[in-house]
């Protein structure tokens, strides 16, 4: 075995060691405002979405080509679908992260209520 291969399995070694005997909340972070601001951000462009219109109606008169007409209302057949699909994901979306946000408080809550006990116990 060369002397780098040595060198290497020591500071893999080492590593290992040290994450083996590191608490979880070593390795975790969590910004719970920021996910929070995410959430009601994920929800105000959904409601922009929803809000959107179809820009063909009432332009039929003025495009001046049933052809013209026809790829608008096309494309704003199948936007509307799309743009179904997109709302719906961005509801999925905002609805984890706030139940991410109430889990992270949750989890948090039972540790602190877990250390007070063991705490008040000792």
């Amino acid at each position: 075995m060369s002397r780098f291969a040595a060198d290497c399995g020591d500071w893999v070694n080492r590593a290992y060691w040290q994450y083996v005997h590191m608490g979880m909340g070593e390795w975790i972070r969590a910004d719970l405002t920021r996910i929070g601001q995410v959430a009601g951000q994920i929800s105000a462009l959904g409601a922009e979405f929803e809000q959107a219109t179809s820009l063909v109606d009432g332009y039929a008169d003025v495009l001046g080509s049933a052809q013209v007409t026809a790829a608008l209302d096309a494309f704003a057949g199948n936007w509307a679908i799309h743009r179904g699909r997109l709302i719906a994901d961005l509801t999925q979306e905002a609805d984890l992260a706030r139940g991410a946000v109430a889990g992270y408080h949750g989890t948090d809550d039972q540790l602190a209520a877990a250390l007070a006990r063991q705490q008040g116990g000792a």
